[in-house]
C-alpha cells in the first residue's frame, strides 16, 4: 500500500508546512544538530531541515524509487542528508546513531499496518527525548468518511497517540493542528484540524 510524493517539484505546500514547523519546535526543545527522520519518501523534509538547521540528518524509508528521486534531486545533499533504505522494522543497529537530538515521522504512520505504529514510537523513544509525528486527526476525519483514501490504513485519535507515546516512554504531548490541505498554517490546538501534529517529550 504506497501513496507518495515522487515528484520534488510538485509537494504540497501542508506537507511542507509540517518539517518547517518541526525545525521551529526541533531549535525550541533541543540542539538539532543530529536528526532521524522515519518513512522520509523522496527525502524533500530531511533537506528542509538540514537547510533550515544545519543538521545531520539520517533519514530512513525502504523504497528503493523513492530513494532513486533523492539521489537524482538532491545529491548535493548527500554530505549532510543520510538516506538509509531500509524497512525500519529490520533496522539493523549499525545503521543508526546511538541516540538523536530529535525523531520526526510524518505522513508515514496512517500508511502502514497499525499493528506497526507502536513501533515507530518505540524507535523514536528509544533514539531521542523528542518525537514530532503527523496523523490525520480520526475525530475530524475519519478514515471510513467518503472519499476513503485506500493508501491510508488507519487514522489515530489524538487519545490513541498519546497512548502510543505514552506507552514508548515519553511522559508529555502538546498537540498542533492544521485545517486542512488549503489552509496549512499550524496551529496550537486541536480544534477543526484535520490533521493533527503530536510534539512528544520526556
Amino acid at each position: 500500500m504506497v501513496e507518495r510524493i515522487m515528484d520534488p517539484n510538485n509537494i504540497r505546500a501542508d506537507h511542507l508546512e509540517r518539517y518547517n514547523f518541526a525545525c521551529k519546535k526541533l531549535k525550541e526543545l533541543t540542539t538539532p544538530n543530529n536528526i532521524l527522520d522515519i518513512g522520509c519518501g523522496i527525502g524533500y523534509g530531511a533537506v528542509i531541515m538540514h537547510n533550515v538547521m544545519s543538521s545531520q540528518i539520517d533519514c530512513l524509508d525502504k523504497s528503493k524509487e523513492a530513494h532513486n528521486v533523492f539521489e537524482e534531486s538532491f545529491s548535493h545533499t548527500k554530505e549532510k542528508v543520510n538516506y538509509i533504505v531500509e524497512d525500519f522494522t529490520k533496522l539493523e543497529p549499525r545503521l543508526l546513531r546511538p541516540a538523536y537530538d530529535g525523531v520526526v515521522s510524518f505522513e508515514f504512520i496512517e500508511h502502514i499496518p497499525p499493528d506497526l505504529a507502536q513501533s515507530v514510537f518505540d524507535l523514536a523513544a528509544k533514539k531521542s527525548k523528542v518525537f514530532i509525528a503527523s496523523s490525520p486527526n480520526e475525530r475530524v476525519r475519519p478514515h471510513q468518511l467518503p472519499p476513503v483514501n485506500e493508501f491510508h490504513y488507519k487514522h489515530y485519535t489524538p487519545e490513541e497517540f498519546k497512548e502510543m507515546g505514552t506507552q514508548a516512554g515519553f511522559t508529555d504531548v502538546d498537540f498542533y493542528c492544521q485545517t486542512n490541505g488549503a489552509v496549512y498554517q499550524v496551529r496550537p490546538g486541536l480544534e477543526g484540524g484535520k490533521f493533527m501534529i503530536g510534539v512528544f517529550t520526556k
